[in-house]
């Protein structure tokens, strides 16, 4: 079966002015939602086998992203994993990650998740300034986060990641650091720093399309971005991604299976799967996914596992069917995000050729531009080349 699930809740309290990910602040749908989902994921673990190639294994990884899963009742987002858990058969060794909020995360919940079998939390702290939470418009401030971060350590969570956004107007390096380390003593094991992106159709599009360099100029940015990483390696949480550092042992599993090219099924409205090559998405619209899925049943099976494509209009659709010309395509694109970067002898394996001589004149340009290094059978980007990395990713597409 396919290997990884992403699920995904749609709820929060209060859309970030940042944030332009699928999300709705009515929560009054949450409990049929949940619902709908309890049987999509039943649907998926029946009928998923008919479509993928692969063995019979459970998930190594199961992911609740949002949205705010924790901002809906826990009953609900643990009455789903349990659902999960018993129908595809996940072994104990998995790692089932639970997004959180410190605005709506209690040590309550806490016990619940890990009850339940969620045994990974990643937190949006974002910030430890609570002059820049105010700008980011979180819903905590500084002491709320380091509250939540204390209640998820008690709560028995061994493995912990903090979220945090740079290149916000009004921050500094020094405080960005200061935060990293206050993190770092209680227990965090994985960061994600991710540098602020002005995304259309929200307000701060509205607010700082025009003026974001002017506030923060992309030197002082891609500054920021360089100690960071450095500074964390120092601390012994290694940057093993663009974006993404971690103690050795406790990288993100689910989100390296992206990078790998992995199957990933998808379980929610506005989630986006992989499975056999074939790319797909559901439908944002809440009261639709929860008419269709709710529905769900064997007689929709040749409908999503035809042939041609995965359709269900108003519920599941068909983005793109990959070749194997097209898998080869892909592969540079998502190693390069890594800190291993392109692996020539994995790639001649898949593929049956070798890496240099189909790339060849991408790697030499790159090369002589100093964005990309050799080193034994790996190809990776330098420090330059993480400053252009979407530029020298899309020239191997």
């Amino acid at each position: 079966m396919g290997r990884h699930i992403y699920v995904h809740n749609p709820f929060c309290v209060r859309k970030c002015p940042y944030c332009g990910f699928f999300s709705v602040t009515d929560r009054s749908l949450a409990e049929k939602y949940y619902e709908a989902a309890v049987k999509e994921a039943l649907f998926w673990s029946e009928y998923g086998k008919s479509f993928i190639h692969t063995d019979d294994k459970g998930p190594d990884t199961v992911y609740f992203g949002g949205g705010t899963p924790s901002c809906v009742p826990e009953k609900l987002v643990c009455g789903l994993l349990e659902t999960i858990a018993g129908s595809f058969g996940i072994g104990k060794d998995s790692e089932i990650t639970l997004e959180v909020n410190p605005a709506s995360f209690t040590p309550e919940k806490g016990k619940a998740y890990l009850s339940s079998g969620f045994n990974r939390l990643s937190m949006g702290v974002q910030s430890l300034d609570d002059s820049v939470l105010k700008t980011l418009g979180r819903l905590h401030d500084s002491k709320g986060a380091l509250k939540a971060l204390d209640a998820a350590f008690e709560a028995g969570f061994a493995n912990v990641s903090a979220d945090f956004i740079t290149g916000v107007p009004g921050q500094d390096l020094e405080g960005v650091l200061n935060d990293l380390q206050k993190v770092l003593d209680k227990g965090v094991k994985h960061i994600s720093t991710y540098s602020l992106m002005i995304e259309e159709d929200t307000p701060f599009y509205d607010k700082y399309s025009n003026t974001i360099e002017d506030l923060v100029s992309p030197d002082a940015e891609r500054g920021m971005y360089h100690e960071v990483r450095r500074f964390l390696q120092g601390k012994g949480v290694i940057p093993y991604e663009i974006s993404n550092s971690a103690v050795p042992g406790f990288e993100s599993r689910h989100n390296t299976s992206y990078w790998d090219g992995c199957d990933y099924y998808a379980i929610g409205a506005g989630a986006h799967g992989f499975l056999n090559s074939v790319r797909f998405g559901h439908d944002e619209d809440i009261v639709s996914y929860i008419s269709f899925a709710s529905n769900i049943n064997k007689d929709d099976v040749g409908k999503i596992f035809s042939p041609e494509c995965m359709n269900i209009d108003g519920f599941i659709y068909f983005e793109e069917r990959l070749t194997l010309e097209d898998r080869m395509r892909e592969y540079p694109f998502l190693k390069l995000r890594t800190s291993k970067g392109i692996d020539t002898a994995e790639f001649k394996q898949r593929f049956g050729r070798d890496f240099e001589e189909v790339y060849k004149e991408e790697l030499r340009s790159n090369i002589e531009k100093g964005y990309l290094k050799s080193e034994g059978q790996n190809i990776f980007l330098t420090k330059s080349g993480l400053d252009f990395a979407n530029l020298v990713m899309e020239d191997f597409l």
